[in-house]
C-alpha cells in the first residue's frame, strides 16, 4: 500500500490557522500505520479499523517539555479522521526514524526542528 506523502502533508498544513501556519512546526510519520495497530505516540493509544498516517503539529516550538501540540490522524487516501490536542510532543523520549518535517512557519525557530524533510 502506498500514499501520496506530499498531498497528505499539504492537507495537514491546510488544517492550520494563519497564525499556526506562521508559528508552528509540523511533522508527519512517513509510514502507514496498519489497521488495528495502536498508534505509537503518547495520547494516541487508540487504533483504527483502517490504515492511517499520523502527523504532529508543534504549536509552540522552542518551549521546553510540556506545551501545546496537536495530533492529526489521516486516512491513507486523505481526509482528517481525528484531531487530538495534546500538551507535549511525541519526541520527548526519542525521535521515530519515520518522523519527517513537513512545515516550519516563518516565525518558528529553525533550531527547534528535530528531523529531516518528508521524502517523495
Amino acid at each position: 500500500m502506498s500514499c501520496d506523502w506530499k498531498a497528505l502533508a499539504s492537507e495537514v498544513i491546510a488544517s492550520l490557522s494563519p497564525q499556526e501556519r506562521e508559528e508552528s512546526i509540523a511533522y508527519m510519520e512517513q509510514r502507514i500505520v496498519p489497521e488495528g495497530e495502536a498508534l505509537p505516540w503518547p495520547g494516541m493509544t487508540t487504533s483504527f479499523a483502517e490504515p492511517v498516517v499520523i502527523a504532529f503539529i508543534d504549536l509552540a516550538p522552542g518551549l521546553n517539555w510540556t506545551h501545546p501540540g496537536r495530533y492529526l490522524v489521516l486516512g491513507v487516501d486523505g481526509g482528517i479522521r481525528r484531531k487530538v490536542e495534546v500538551d507535549r510532543p511525541p519526541f520527548l523520549t526519542g525521535v521515530s526514524p519515520h518522523l519527517r518535517l513537513i512545515h516550519r512557519g516563518s516565525r518558528a525557530p529553525g533550531w527547534a526542528v528535530i528531523t529531516s524533510p518528508v521524502t517523495p
